[in-house]
């Protein structure tokens, strides 16, 4: 009998391969018109983004003539009875992206990272902010969940299982901002968002928590404009650690929790993953 060439490493690496190109393909079409979205005067901005906003959601998360099972795939169904855990998670979702980056800041590993010049004119202009706030906390981490939480991490998983599939997608997700010195941050963050996703079997969950995420550093910004760690040492870099750890270790449980009201498996990687039914239904 002939081994199934599906099953073969080369096949897997392959098949991956594409799966990572097809998305993040996918993900940067929808991100090149999002860009040339701050060409034009901020009002028309703010249009063009509710337009952007309402025809991906009517592409990819409102379509009629899907079956369960194609919903079931891309995961794009309810929270569940997970839900008042996703709420639980959020406000640590936003500590721990400030607790990291101020003790980056404190230590000299990283710098304030400053707009560009064509940016910074169009925050200036009448409605320049709204339109930025708009794109953080409504438009990215809508697209950002369903490109690299969905057309990445879940055809990933089916191939090599959830923990690969969580840590492969979370690099990526860390590496596509272009801004090594916050690679950290991201990189943790995306880890909690992919294992939230995988333990939901829900999108939602990490658009959600993307969401209070941006929504939570914005308005930290806002209220403390002033706040600036940076060349501090250890004195200030400690407590913003011990913040990120703590939130760090709360996301952990309230993720365990998520996963005991969906009654989800652990992820575990390889061929142990693949083989139990409870993680290939979703």
């Amino acid at each position: 009998m002939k081994p199934d060439p599906r099953s073969t490493l080369s096949y897997r690496i392959g098949s991956s391969v594409a799966a990572l190109a097809s998305g993040l393909l996918t993900w940067l079409v929808w991100y090149i018109p999002l860009a040339l979205l701050f060409q034009l005067s901020p009002a028309m901005a703010i249009v063009g983004m509710v337009a952007l906003t309402a025809l991906f959601l009517r592409v990819y998360a409102l379509p009629g003539r899907w079956s369960a099972r194609a919903r079931a795939r891309s995961r794009v169904r309810r929270m569940g009875p997970a839900w008042p855990w996703v709420l639980l998670t959020a406000p640590a979702m936003a500590a721990l992206s400030l607790g990291m980056w101020t003790a980056l800041l404190a230590l000299g590993m990283a710098q304030e990272t400053e707009f560009a010049q064509e940016l910074t004119r169009f925050l200036e202009r009448p409605g320049g902010e709204v339109a930025f706030y708009i794109l953080a906390v409504l438009l990215a981490p809508l697209m950002e969940e369903f490109g690299f939480r969905g057309w990445i991490q879940r055809p990933l998983e089916k191939r090599w299982g959830a923990q690969p599939a969580i840590a492969v997608t979370a690099v990526l997700f860390a590496l596509a901002h272009l801004e090594p010195q916050a690679v950290p941050v991201r990189l943790a963050a995306g880890l909690v968002l992919g294992h939230a996703v995988y333990a939901t079997r829900s999108i939602w969950t990490g658009v959600a928590l993307h969401v209070a995420w941006n929504a939570g550093v914005l308005a930290f910004g806002t209220v403390l404009p002033d706040f600036d760690p940076t060349g501090k040492g250890w004195r200030w870099a400690a407590p913003a650690a011990a913040v990120a750890v703590v939130s760090l270790l709360w996301c952990a449980w309230t993720v365990r929790r998520m996963q005991d009201e969906t009654g989800r498996a652990r992820p575990e990687g390889g061929t142990a993953a693949r083989s139990r039914p409870v993680q290939s239904s979703s």
